[in-house]
């Protein structure tokens, strides 16, 4: 079976079907599709509803996450991992309608909220949660009786319970109401301890006190454009989202002739969305010639067939040394980044954690992964933990992606040089040592790691 899958690589639904795969030893590809390409032509051939995760199989592309992860079950039915009858598959899409009916709505209203994408209601949000921890109690009582969700053996059913609930008691469920969970967190356990599992999503980090509603930065947040309105350059800077209505008013000065001239815009709406698509469809051009990596000369060393030849060969250390032996240094560059943390930063290895990953998943260019590979991650220990990491990139300086980025004043870029056996003895550390709670890197021991590839 030869299967492609497209989306973001740190996607749960993506490494949901990519835990399936590696259950049943079915070699996936991830093809990198960053949440900005998903209404590309390209990607809309694949899902025309512009989502991701898709896979790409023999017979054509297949979307929704549970449907591919059918797929892929029914593909070897023979493991069991869609039941070992036709009374037990049934069973398993009876488990995965329950999550996908009971779990995923009360979560839809719980974690954005909680992440800060909405604005918080906490009357909302303490029903979702109530209603939740009733599920937990369902799952509870199931699982007294039974190992798994679905006789003695796991499913895919289990898959996509584990990849919905393991938010909770990251950040929703705490510790204290966890232990009135026993025979549903002896699941959970046996599920996240699977080596697959870990390949996937790495080591569970399961909270001790449940994360408060972000009051605190709504608050600050409101009180911003108070504090601001004395200072002159704060409100310039908002005047571009109203300066249409404001240019328009001066020009006609009378309030009554207002209404006809709102209402013009109006009509010529498809000629702006006329111009507006011609802009668009130059957009990409513009931006290809600004980006300085497009405008390097062509190098022999090719990163898309490094990362292949990477994640087929075992042995960490002999690609390491691969790379040291072919890569392209008057186009290619390796590089150990560091972060400067703030006092209060790097207590708590869950916040440096989800600090890390947002440094590198929602705050850096993602189209930058098609220049560049990457280990990164949190070492050390609390309350000193640290985030550093070890890159390849095209061309031979900081990149503008990084020099864009929110932070980079607050990073430090370190230049290998590949003729200094100490400098390559460092890069080296960081891509072998990969065993999180275990591995040493710098004297620091590792503890969440992620590749940016």
């Amino acid at each position: 079976m030869s299967l492609k899958l497209f989306g973001p690589s740190i996607n749960p639904r993506l490494c949901q079907v990519h835990l399936v795969a590696d259950l049943l030893e079915i070699p996936v590809e991830v093809v990198e599709v960053g949440y900005d390409q998903c209404e590309s032509k390209e990607h809309l051939a694949r899902n025309p509803f512009a989502k991701v995760p898709v896979i790409q199989t023999t017979d054509g592309y297949l979307y929704e996450s549970n449907a591919i992860c059918r797929y892929i079950a029914r593909s070897k039915l023979e493991s069991g991992l869609y039941g070992a009858n036709a009374f037990q598959q049934s069973l398993v899409d009876q488990w995965i309608d329950w999550t996908v009916n009971e779990l995923d709505p009360n979560f839809m209203t719980t974690f954005p909220q909680l992440w800060g994408y909405v604005p918080t209601d906490e009357d909302s949000f303490k029903s979702a949660k109530n209603i939740i921890n009733n599920k937990l109690k369902q799952l509870e009582a199931h699982f007294k009786n039974s190992a798994y969700l679905v006789g003695d053996k796991l499913t895919i059913a289990d898959v996509i319970l584990i990849v919905r609930i393991a938010p909770f008691f990251i950040l929703l469920i705490d510790e204290k109401t966890r232990k009135s969970y026993p025979s549903l967190m002896k699941w959970f356990t046996a599920v996240t301890e699977l080596p697959q599992f870990k390949k996937n999503f790495g080591r569970v980090r399961l909270c001790k006190e449940a994360f408060p509603l972000p009051k605190q930065v709504a608050q600050q947040n409101e009180q911003k454009p108070k504090d601001e309105k004395p200072k002159e350059q704060k409100p310039k800077e908002q005047k571009p989202k109203d300066e249409k209505p404001k240019e328009q008013k001066p020009k006609e000065q009378k309030p009554k002739e207002q209404k006809p001239k709102e209402e013009k815009p109006k009509e010529q709406k498809p000629k702006e969305a006329q111009k507006q698509q011609a802009q668009e469809d130059e957009e990409p051009v513009a931006e290809k010639k600004k980006n300085p990596l497009d405008l390097l000369p062509p190098s022999p060393f090719n990163i898309d067939d490094y990362k292949r030849a990477f994640f087929a060969e075992k042995d960490i250390a002999k690609n390491i040394e691969q790379l040291f032996t072919t890569v392209d240094t008057q186009g290619w560059s390796l590089w150990i980044i560091s972060y400067n943390k703030s006092e209060n930063e790097g207590k708590q290895l869950i916040l440096t954690n989800n600090l890390m990953k947002g440094f590198i998943n929602q705050r850096l260019d993602q189209n930058f992964r098609k220049y560049s590979f990457a280990m990164h991650g949190v070492y050390g220990d609390e309350p000193n933990l640290e985030i550093r990491g070890a890159w390849v990139w095209r061309g031979t300086e900081v990149p503008q992606e990084w020099k864009d980025h929110v932070a980079y004043d607050y990073h430090v870029f370190r230049r290998i040089d590949i003729q200094n056996e100490q400098d390559k003895k460092d890069f080296a550390e960081y891509w072998v040592n990969q065993e999180e709670d275990v591995s040493k890197v710098a004297g620091l021991t590792a503890r969440s790691l992620m590749y940016f590839r």
